[in-house]
């Protein structure tokens, strides 16, 4: 059984909260003002983030990276530049897209979070941000991906996506490409347990390497 504050630590803990909620009100708009870039300045947190090997390759990436998913659907272009331009100040420099992406995933918001990171990346320095991204595998819904309206796996699909990546966020290169899900038949999206009877023809690993290779 947990054991409940005593005196001393409750009026420790309240003193700590009023603290907290006059520093914030002093530096968001109280006694002292002070300018944006002050402000912005005062509490960029003094962190370095580690970096890890990817794989096998010789890309060093940060051990956070920052969601990209829901610029275009739930946020602005410049909240996501803004949110972007935050990370980089913290040492967070990795971005995680997908082809897909905004969601909920829908025709007439699709692209959108490339090309919001596209604008952004106009104003810095490419070879100091690693972008990644993501191929979408198999779907039946998701027709308008594709120019001929059949999204899978394949070689030509990967350079088709790519292509559309690359032109979105206005760079001739991604430092990361994955596939966002299986081309072969998996439980996904809610799917409860696995149907071998559901099962189709999935792309051979040879021909999406080679894909990926191109």
């Amino acid at each position: 059984k947990a054991q409940r504050p005593g005196r001393r630590a409750k009026a420790k803990m309240n003193a700590e909260r009023a603290w907290t909620r006059k520093e914030v009100k002093r530096v968001v708009g109280g006694a002292v003002r002070r300018s944006a870039q002050q402000v912005r300045a005062s509490t960029t947190a003094a962190y370095t983030p580690l970096t890890r090997q990817l794989g096998e390759s010789d890309l060093r990436v940060p051990e956070v990276c920052l969601g990209t998913m829901t610029w275009g659907q739930q946020n602005t272009e410049a909240e996501a530049h803004a949110q972007m331009s935050y990370a980089l100040d913290r040492g967070v420099n990795f971005m995680d897209a997908a082809e897909m992406y905004p969601v909920p995933a829908k025709q007439g918001t699709q692209g959108l979070t490339e090309k919001y990171i596209g604008t952004w990346l106009k104003h810095q320095k490419r070879d100091q941000i690693i972008i990644a991204s993501k191929v979408a595998g198999k779907s039946e819904r998701m027709t308008y991906l594709r120019d001929n309206g059949i999204v899978r796996v394949t070689k030509a699909d990967i350079q088709e996506g790519v292509d559309k990546i690359l032109r979105r966020l206005g760079t001739d290169y991604v430092d990361l490409l994955q596939v966002h899900w299986p081309d072969r038949y998996v439980s996904l999206f809610g799917a409860k347990q696995y149907d071998e009877a559901e099962a189709w023809e999935a792309v051979p690993f040879e021909e999406q390497l080679e894909g990926m290779k191109a």
